[in-house]
């Protein structure tokens, strides 16, 4: 039995960190914070996305129709995500990007922005549902034992916890070698990628 909890943790760990490493409107936005307040700027985000994972997840394992009583459905979702991501994407693409050393010190109101922002990006984005919809029908047809996909669960989390935190501490120091040139390229390369990913979510809500 202990083997077989070995083999369940290690695959969650795999999912969480194959995941974690895909390219897109989540992974830039916690470039960006890191970027602009330091590691504590990026883990505020990467607090957000894990918490929207686990509601995601939840949602998943109960059936989105039982939390939210059929009154929500992808349409509206998509929606709703393209409408944040837009806003988004104008938001870096202003954005005056700093150089230097990132400020250390949050404000309140940072670091709620920075929790909401991750927390918004990837909770609205379908295919973050799509994923954890997939790996929870993985588990269930692959462990009868509830404790097994709990442990299975807890290890993809904590794959994608940790690897968001690991960016979150290495980008500020990447970011002292980069000029005001490239980071302007960098903001903007980010704003492009959350751009395109509302434009995909609007057509998305409009193909139904």
């Amino acid at each position: 039995m202990a083997q077989l909890c070995r083999v369940h943790i290690l695959e969650g760990l795999g999912w969480g960190l194959a995941t974690a490493l895909l390219l897109g409107p989540v992974f830039f936005t916690l470039l960006r914070a890191a970027l602009a307040h330091g590691f504590k700027g990026g883990a505020l985000v990467a607090l957000g996305i894990i918490v929207s994972d686990v509601l995601a997840l939840l949602i998943c394992a109960i059936g989105a129709r039982a939390v939210f009583g059929g009154a929500v459905n992808g349409q509206v979702l998509a929606l709703v995500g393209g409408v944040v991501l837009f806003a988004l994407g104008l938001f870096y693409l202003l954005k005056r990007p700093r150089t230097g050393t990132p400020q250390s010190a949050l404000r309140k109101r940072d670091a709620l922005g920075l929790f909401t922002s991750g927390f918004l990006v990837n909770f609205v984005n379908p295919f973050v549902f799509a994923v954890w919809a997939g790996l929870v029908l993985h588990a269930t047809n692959a462990y009868g034992n509830a404790g097994d996909r709990t442990w299975f669960f807890i290890a993809a989390l904590s794959a994608i916890l940790l690897s968001d935190l690991l960016k979150a501490w290495l980008a500020p120091r990447l970011a002292r070698l980069l000029s005001e040139k490239v980071m302007k390229g960098v903001y903007r390369a980010i704003a492009v990628v959350l751009l395109l990913s509302s434009v995909r979510l609007f057509w998305i809500a409009g193909s139904g």
